[in-house]
């Protein structure tokens, strides 16, 4: 399977693949250069690749600043701030509209209605307020007591873990409108899942322990798997808003879990 799959590969569709893929998960200016002939779904397989990157990016930015003695705590604060700008707040959006969608509506076209709504309910608010406040005490202790490197891998894991997660959810499930990314987004081809799979694999593998490595895996798959079922429960589907709440619920389990696990 994996000889076949090694001979699938076409590499300029790969780079195509990983601009597509940056476009979406950040706001760096590169979309004068990306071809638009493929889904998002189909770049899949970088998902991880891209998280890996932010993550080092961002946890680069966080080890300067303790290097350069800045306090912890305002270090995780503009450490969060600064991968916020980067991404351009893409996943917290979805979480807060998730947040309201499910959280306010009475039905499957009330919470799409209100996960559509530009203004921010206070399901919303409470749901980025609880999630960066957990966020940043998870860097605040990764940071302390431990070397800055392992803060750094640790970032960069929780990165890459939550955007492999939430591609199952498309895989398993199916848009639940007409309109939005979920929508035309596509549907991950199977040997995109496995490409995905092995490029997170070999990641966490080289970046952490055995054990933390496999139940980081675990705990990111098994909440965005979750997000995904109460998803479907309640609208039976998902759209873009879920993917982006489940990346951040994701992000921060893996980052609670190893500022525990290392502590």
């Amino acid at each position: 399977m994996l000889g076949k799959l090694f001979r699938q590969i076409h590499f300029s569709k790969c780079l195509e693949d990983i601009l597509l893929a940056l476009t979406f998960f950040t706001r760096i200016p590169i979309h004068f250069i990306v071809k638009h002939d493929r889904t998002l779904m189909q770049a899949c397989w970088c998902f991880p690749l891209i998280g890996a990157s932010i993550g080092l990016v961002g946890g680069t930015f966080f080890y300067l600043l303790l290097i350069i003695q800045v306090p912890v705590a305002i270090s995780a604060v503009i450490t969060i701030c600064f991968i916020v700008i980067l991404t351009g707040a893409l996943h917290e959006d979805g979480l807060a509209d998730t947040a309201d969608g499910l959280g306010g509506g009475e039905d499957k076209k009330s919470k799409i209605e209100k996960m559509r709504d530009s203004r921010i309910g206070s399901y919303g608010v409470l749901a980025i307020l609880l999630l960066t406040l957990i966020k940043l005490n998870a860097l605040i202790s990764l940071a302390t007591g431990n070397p800055y490197e392992i803060t750094i891998l640790s970032i960069i894991c929780a990165h890459s873990l939550s955007r492999f997660s939430i591609i199952i959810i498309p895989y398993f499930s199916i848009p639940a409108s007409n309109e939005g990314l979920a929508r035309y987004a596509g549907k991950p081809a199977t040997r995109g899942i496995i490409g995905s799979f092995l490029i997170t694999s070999f990641l966490i593998l080289i970046l952490l322990p055995f054990d933390q490595a496999i139940l980081s895996a675990v705990l990111a798959i098994l909440v965005a798997g979750a997000v995904g079922v109460l998803a479907n429960f309640q609208i039976k589907g998902y759209t873009g808003d879920i993917l982006g709440a489940a990346q951040q619920v994701s992000e921060v389990t893996v980052l609670v879990y190893l500022a525990s696990s290392t502590s």
